[in-house]
């Protein structure tokens, strides 16, 4: 009974450090140039939303890419000539290639 107890404790401390946990499923996509009438790369979630990042790394720059990511808010908006027009910005502070 202690061995299934403890394998139990040791598997929910697992499940509470897993740092992907609060990464989220996106989709990098390439509107187009931002000085023609494009917004640039965004992110598609899950729910479709388009949120714009303020800084993408060139690593992670290809339209169609499914990536995992954890983003705050930077409390900023941009606009540009795609979809809704007016984008939430959010900085990444990591991201990944979904597999």
């Amino acid at each position: 009974m202690k061995k299934l107890l403890l394998a139990i404790t040791f598997c929910a401390g697992l499940a509470a450090c897993n740092p992907d946990k609060k990464m989220v499923e996106a989709v990098v996509i390439n509107t187009g140039d931002i000085t023609n009438e494009g917004c640039g790369y965004l992110l598609v979630l899950p729910d479709s939303a388009l949120l714009k990042p303020v800084r993408l790394d060139a690593a992670f720059q290809h339209h169609n890419m499914p990536v995992l990511v954890e983003y705050t808010f930077s409390g900023l908006t941009d606009t540009c000539d795609y979809g809704p027009k007016v984008y939430e910005m959010v900085t990444i502070s990591r991201i990944k290639k979904d597999l």
